[in-house]
């Protein structure tokens, strides 16, 4: 029996021209890697921003409901000094234009019988905006204000059964919601 004798493989065996290789292929490597990480902390920190600017446009529209609800409430007899809190079912949606498709299929024949010819083809419309920079966005055709989830109404005027029923019929009526998503308590005075 003859023992295989180990070949120890040197730089020597593999050559200066695959060395560098393997050396640029590994700076590539290294190079796509930090720039996709740099792409995804880009996007993160944009959603971030963008979470931001949603949270800060509800928080302004239901400031802006709470304070026409209290002006309004403020005006009707008996009910007196009002606070008002109002919760959303979402946020603000966008509607967007909807992209089209079409796709066609044709075959023909000859008079033969012969000839097979079929033609497939697919067309699809896109709408974005562009600006001067290229940045392309979707083309939105109308901005829906969120939904009212229930409103809950503290007044001094509350302990009247009257008074109460104006207030729930009132926020009832503007913001849409059913009686069981309204509650007026009664507002403790404090002087």
């Amino acid at each position: 029996m003859e023992k295989k004798e180990k070949k120890k493989i040197t730089w020597k065996d593999f050559g200066v021209e695959k060395i560098l290789l393997i050396a640029i292929a590994g700076i590539i490597l290294l190079v796509t890697n930090v720039s996709e990480r740099r792409t995804r902390t880009d996007t993160a920190e944009k959603k971030e921003v963008e979470n931001a600017v949603a949270a800060s446009e509800n928080e302004a529209y239901i400031t802006d409901l709470e304070n026409k609800l209290v002006h309004i409430l403020g005006n009707v007899d008996g009910v007196g000094q009002v606070e008002v809190m109002i919760t959303l079912e979402a946020s603000r949606e966008s509607v967007l234009n909807k992209d089209d498709s079409e796709e066609l299929e044709a075959e023909s024949e000859t008079s033969d019988g012969t000839k097979n010819e079929r033609k497939n083809s697919r067309r699809e419309n896109e709408t974005v905006l562009a600006d001067a920079d290229g940045e392309s966005a979707p083309y939105v055709v109308k901005e829906l204000e969120p939904a009212v989830a229930g409103v809950v109404i503290a007044c001094e005027g509350a302990d009247s059964n009257t008074v109460k029923e104006a207030v729930t019929e009132a926020a009832q009526v503007l913001f849409g919601i059913p009686v069981n998503r309204i509650k007026v308590l009664k507002m403790e005075v404090h002087q």
